[in-house]
């Protein structure tokens, strides 16, 4: 009876030792990084991509199966609107941590900051979009998103300083995106589409926007800013044309994956989707920086 007991409390202090020993894990590469700000590491990146690959998949399997059309222009109007709301709140989340009186719903914590806050803007667009197929309406969605981010931007405007720095970042993004264009055009004789023009400028925005806020910015204001992703942080380092280099690297691999995209025989409604992922992943985070920038955060 002896060993049994002693066995036993062997296995509970191994399994109470795991147990510390995964929270401790947790604690590093999920918790920490959000309220220490240092950003993104290779384990939390991993899971982070995995966890929103798999999401999205079955978003797409869930919304293929019940005919939503991802080329449509209402699915479009209705995204662009979250994806401004998403990105101006991130803002506003930036400004009260920096002492500004924005409001508490905007508090720094979990479900204010990346991934929170995708997580969050992602359900209320989700919503937005069951409840206009429930009611037949087809600008349901974009009213909603609209709705959220117009009481967001109004917050934001009265602290918009940096404006030329902002035309800057847009400047340099346009032009990118132009070159891009008559790239696949004139060489490629590809006729691009809505979609395949918003991937492109999505990505050159992003790429735009992070070389002028650290690189031009960040110096001459003496603000401190970094990239907080794992890749995107080492190829800005990894030259002496600083993010420059990230900016010419987001838009020769847009104008690449148009380029593969437009050769492979997918149904209109699937590439379209392909192509809005990629231009949120330009979009969203470019957005957030540039606002970021204009109010000084």
């Amino acid at each position: 009876m002896r060993a049994v007991f002693l066995g036993r409390r062997a296995l509970l202090l191994i399994l109470r030792r795991k147990s510390c020993l995964m929270q401790d894990f947790i604690g590093e590469h999920f918790i920490t990084p959000i309220f220490a700000r240092t950003g993104y590491n290779m384990v939390n990146t991993l899971t982070y991509a995995l966890i929103a690959i798999a999401c999205l998949y079955t978003i797409w399997r869930f919304m293929r199966a019940r005919k939503y059309d991802f080329s449509s222009r209402e699915f479009l109007y209705a995204l662009a609107a979250f994806v401004l709301f998403g990105s101006t709140c991130r803002v506003l989340t930036d400004l009260s941590d920096s002492g500004a009186r924005v409001g508490e719903i905007f508090t720094y914590g979990y479900l204010t900051v990346t991934p929170g806050i995708y997580v969050v803007t992602a359900t209320l667009f989700l919503s937005a979009l069951a409840i206009g197929r429930l009611l037949k309406s087809e600008h349901f969605a974009a009213a909603c998103g609209l709705a959220l981010f117009l009481p967001c931007l109004l917050i934001l405007l009265p602290y918009a300083r940096h404006f030329d720095y902002f035309l800057l970042t847009a400047a340099m993004a346009a032009a990118g995106s132009l070159l891009s264009f008559c790239l696949l055009s004139g060489f490629a004789k590809l006729r691009l589409s809505v979609h395949e023009k918003l991937a492109i400028a999505g990505q050159a925005f992003d790429g735009a926007a992070t070389f002028v806020v650290i690189d031009i910015f960040g110096k001459a204001t003496g603000m401190r800013y970094f990239e907080q992703h794992v890749l995107s942080s080492g190829i800005g380092e990894a030259t002496p044309l600083g993010f420059g280099l990230f900016f010419i690297v987001k838009l020769t691999l847009s104008t690449a994956i148009i380029y593969f995209v437009s050769k492979e025989g997918m149904g209109k409604s699937d590439k379209a989707l392909v192509l809005l992922v990629v231009a949120i992943m330009g979009f969203a985070p470019g957005i957030r920086d540039v606002l970021r920038m204009l109010v000084g955060a």
